[in-house]
């Protein structure tokens, strides 16, 4: 994989990966006066949201959306949103587009999120994570939603179906993510780089934006 970068411990890598989103938010500053960046959740990427929260990049010019989210509120634990923007508490120039506008109303909350996000698409940044099952974003193996995701032409965000609670998801598309300038993936352990390896092979949904990644940040 010729845009594999290997650290041989995950501190190297969520620095020197910190570093590389601080560049590129600078660039597209510099460029165009904003920049634009959409942020994965889970726990792997969080080291890299707290070294970004004390760079001295300048938030007030960044639009940071999010890649996918769990239909629930903002205040619950499982909340993408509600753990990143607890990272940046302290920036008071950080703002976060919500992807569930209404915690109440699952439809309302896509059909919300198909506008709002509208803006991000050609965006500059996207951060990406993979599951041990293969899956990105919020488009699962066996989920006919998620298929649909990963076939279809247009950028939009969908409803998907996860494998485990809470089910409920709300995700950005492929053609969506493919639209992004700089599209990085981040993994940590041996496991999820033989499963990367072998997304061609199995089908699995990362075999469909594996080879339009510009950079992929591996360490053991």
């Amino acid at each position: 994989m010729e845009r594999l970068i290997s650290f041989a411990s995950k501190e190297e890598a969520f620095t020197s990966l910190a570093q590389r989103i601080s560049e590129l938010i600078r660039k597209a500053q510099e460029t165009k006066g904003s920049a634009s960046v959409l942020l994965s959740g889970g726990g792997t990427p969080m080291p890299v949201y707290e070294k970004l929260s004390v760079s001295n990049v300048d938030f007030s010019k960044i639009a940071f959306g999010l890649v996918d989210d769990r239909f629930v509120p903002a205040n619950d634990p499982a909340s993408n949103e509600g753990v990143i923007r607890d990272i940046y508490k302290n920036q008071p120039d950080f703002k976060i587009e919500s992807m569930v506008g209404n915690p109440m109303d699952y439809a309302q909350s896509i059909a919300q999120c198909h506008q709002t996000y509208l803006k991000f698409v050609h965006g500059d940044v996207i951060l990406l994570g993979m599951g041990g099952d293969g899956h990105f974003a919020s488009l699962f193996p066996n989920d006919g939603p998620s298929t649909e995701g990963l076939l279809a032409s247009e950028a939009y965000c969908l409803g998907t179906n996860a494998p485990s609670h809470p089910t409920k998801r709300i995700s950005t598309n492929l053609a969506f993510i493919e639209s992004i300038e700089h599209r990085i993936l981040l993994i940590t352990g041996k496991d999820k780089l033989e499963k990367l390896k072998a997304s061609s092979t199995e089908g699995t949904p990362i075999s469909y934006i594996v080879d339009k990644l510009t950079e992929i940040y591996y360490a053991p």
